[in-house]
This record gives structure tokens, C-alpha cells and sequence, in this order.
């Protein structure tokens, strides 16, 4: 009774243990994919060398061969156009979804995102023809998509970024920093898109003025302009709102330049920086964590970090016992019946060493196996996902290193032990 007691509770003990391994195992995937998620989400905050060598060229400028909208549509065709303020964070290609919450928490590439995108109201025209437009992006505190706009509230920095660029299909606007103003989610004079300009500017031009933080000449009038406003979320306050509203008129290359030379240029990361490039993803793979685990799981059962030595020294320990037995058989040739059983044990031991390290051969070429499908399958530049089409293969290959060691490096000969014989 004692003894079925024991086992019952060696039994209960093992499935404790194993339920205690599974949960901490997904537990560690979940801490990973969320702090993934979190760097991820940061990085394309902002728009490096993987994003802006799409970006379209200046129409105004001269080019033999110009980067057009139509590689940025192929990535994404919601795309309508591409914003810059000038030595800002705020440097980004403008979406319009179905509705103002499509991608909210959506980037270019389809991805779910905290940081979203930066996006064209839904009520507006795709091509910023009307004479009120809002674009939307989220206040991010590392200062990517939005969040250099709540720097607009100091004064000197609002003098010193005035200036901008809005590139449409249409042709180059160029963006003049008018006012800065702290408001709320459900103000209707700044958040309600109507056609009516004449009526409806007035209310906006005396609401300006009035709660303003920052502003340099506001015009009375739409006359030859029209008006954008760039709202991000206030994080003080649940339902405020901070507004950086410009004027927009067609670029003029006498006038304001040769745009070109204000936009960022990209510069391609090369080497390691590549893989920590600051922005979107330099890869448009993704790549699975349990595809890196079932790697890591066939590295540990060829070379287990818990028991290296255990394991590694029982062929060790195999040929000592194989001398120990040759010896005990010399002296013991007269008694037929210990020899015989010493040449039994000899046997399962020599098989167990040639097993074995068959089995360690077979565990490397599969490791092997299992780091060039992953690298192959995998992009570890791309974004994080918890498993993908490979995951099977991947789990296949896992389970075919720790059958190997299973089978060949497990002895299941007769006990050698001197006290078992």
C-alpha cells in the first residue's frame, strides 16, 4: 500500500511539474510576443530608410526617373498621401480608411499596431480638395507618429517647425503652422467636415484665436488657401485633444524652393543596424516564435543545459563498466553461468554506445535541419507572430530530436550496477 502510495505520488508529482513546465513555457511566449509587440510598435513610430525609400518624389523637382504613389499603393492602396513637417518626427504617408477607426490601430502593411497610422478623416475627399481637411495620429510618447505635435504648445518650437510639405497625387502643398489649440473629442467646430467654407470659417477662425496656444497670422479669409488641421490625443486629459491646424497652398518652386531639398532623405542602414533599423520593418516576413522555440528545443535536447554532463558521461561510464565486466569475466571462467551473463551485459552495452552515438549524430543533423528551415522560412527583421504555415514542420522536427534521443540515448539493457548482479 505504501509503495502504490509513493508511485501514485512520484505520478502526481511528474504531472504537476510538466503542467508547471507548459505554463511557464506559455507564459514566456506571451512575455516575449507582448514585449515584441511594445518595440515593434515603437520603431514604426517612426518612418526610417525600409518606409521612406518608397516615398514618391517632389513634382515639382526634376527627375529622370520619379519615385511615383504607385509603389507606396502597391503596399497599401488606402494611401493618399504623404506628410512632412519640416525637422520633425512628423514625417509620414497619409491613409483614409472605410471610417476613422479602420487605422486607428492598424500601420500600412495591414499589421495591428497601438501606434496605428497616420490617417485622412473618412468624411474628407481622398485627393484634399476640400477647404477643411483633418488628419489623425496618435500621440506616441518616444515623439513618433503625432507626438512631436504636442511641442507645438511651446512657443519657440512652433516658430522654429512652421513649415511642411503635403505630397498628393495631385501635386505638392506646401504647409504653413498657423496655431496650436488645446480642445476636446467632441468639439463640433473643429471635428465636423462640412462643405460650407464661407459659413463655416469664421466659427473656426474666432474659435482659434480664442483658444490658441500658439499662433503666428492666422488669415480672416480662405482666400487662395485652404485649411488642415493635425490632431493627436492629449494624454492628460481622457477626451483631450491638442490641434495643429496649417494653411495649404500649391508649392510654388520660385516662391518656396526646390522642396526636395527640405524633405528627409533616407539613409539605408547597413550591417547589424539594419535588424534595430528606427522605423517599420525592414522586411515585409514575418517571423513565428514557436518556430524559434522547437529551434532552441532541438539545440537542448542534442546539448541539454540541465544535465550536459549526465548524459555525455554515461558512455563514458558504459566503456568502464564493459572493462569492469571483461575483467570479472577473466577471473570468473569457470562458472559458466556468470560468464554468460557478463557477455549479455557486454553486448547491451556495446550496442547502447553504438546506439548512442548514432543518436548523437542523428539529433545534430537534425538541429541542423531545424536552423536552415528557420532560416530559410524566417525573417527575424520582420514582424512577430506566434506561429505561422512552418509551425508544423518546425514542432516535426522538434519531436524527431527528442524521439532520436528517446530511442538511442536511453539504456534498456539489463541493470549493470554491482549491486543489482
Amino acid at each position: 500500500m505504501r509503495k502504490r502510495l509513493e508511485q501514485l505520488a512520484r505520478a502526481a508529482n511528474a504531472v504537476l511539474m510538466a503542467f508547471a513546465a507548459v505554463l511557464a513555457a506559455v507564459f514566456l511566449i506571451c512575455g516575449i510576443y507582448v514585449m515584441n509587440d511594445i518595440y515593434y510598435s515603437n520603431r514604426i513610430a517612426f518612418s526610417s530608410y525600409d518606409l521612406l525609400k518608397y516615398r514618391p518624389d517632389s513634382q515639382i523637382s526634376e527627375h529622370d526617373d520619379p519615385k511615383t504613389f504607385s509603389e507606396l499603393k502597391e503596399i497599401n492602396p488606402d494611401t493618399v498621401g504623404w506628410i512632412e513637417l519640416f525637422d520633425t518626427n512628423v514625417n509620414h504617408p497619409v491613409l483614409q480608411g472605410r471610417d476613422d477607426v479602420e487605422y486607428l490601430n492598424k500601420d500600412i502593411y495591414g499589421e495591428s499596431t497601438v501606434s496605428g497610422s497616420i490617417y485622412l478623416s473618412a468624411e474628407n475627399d481622398s485627393g484634399f480638395s476640400d477647404w477643411y481637411s483633418i488628419i489623425y495620429g496618435h500621440h506616441m510618447n518616444s515623439g513618433g507618429m503625432f507626438g512631436d505635435i504636442m511641442k507645438y504648445l511651446d512657443a519657440d518650437y512652433f516658430k522654429a517647425h512652421s513649415e511642411g510639405i503635403l505630397q498628393t497625387e495631385r501635386g505638392d502643398y506646401k504647409l504653413t503652422v498657423i496655431a496650436c489649440v488645446r480642445t476636446n473629442a467632441y468639439e463640433e467646430i473643429v471635428y465636423r467636415i462640412r462643405d460650407d467654407a464661407k459659413e463655416r470659417y469664421p466659427l473656426i477662425y474666432e474659435y482659434i484665436k480664442e483658444k490658441a496656444v500658439s499662433y503666428s497670422e492666422i488669415p480672416e479669409d480662405l482666400d487662395g488657401m485652404q485649411l488642415l488641421g493635425l490632431s493627436t490625443c492629449n494624454d492628460a486629459v481622457t477626451d483631450g485633444r491638442v490641434v495643429v491646424f496649417a494653411s495649404i497652398r500649391p508649392w510654388d518652386k520660385q516662391l518656396d524652393g526646390d522642396p526636395q531639398s527640405r524633405m528627409a532623405k533616407p539613409e539605408e542602414p547597413s550591417g547589424l543596424a539594419a535588424l534595430y533599423a528606427r522605423g517599420h520593418r525592414v522586411s515585409d516576413k514575418n517571423w513565428a516564435l514557436l518556430n524559434l522555440m522547437c529551434v532552441i528545443c532541438t539545440f537542448l535536447t542534442l546539448l541539454p543545459l540541465w544535465a550536459l554532463r549526465p548524459k555525455f558521461s554515461q558512455f563514458s561510464y558504459a566503456k568502464k563498466r564493459i572493462d569492469e565486466l571483461e575483467k570479472e569475466r577473466e577471473k570468473e571462467q569457470d562458472n559458466d553461468e556468470k560468464s554468460d551473463k557478463s557477455d549479455e551485459l557486454i553486448r547491451d552495452l556495446e550496442h547502447f554506445i553504438k546506439k548512442g552515438r548514432a543518436g548523437l549524430l542523428a539529433e545534430a543533423v537534425i538541429l541542423l535541419i531545424s536552423a536552415v528551415v528557420f532560416l530559410l522560412t524566417e525573417d527575424i527583421r520582420g514582424y512577430l507572430v506566434i506561429l505561422d504555415k512552418w509551425t508544423p514542420l518546425m514542432i516535426l522536427i522538434a519531436a524527431a530530436a527528442l524521439a532520436a534521443d528517446i530511442i538511442c540515448l536511453r539504456y534498456r539493457g539489463k541493470p549493470t550496477g554491482p549491486e543489482r548482479e
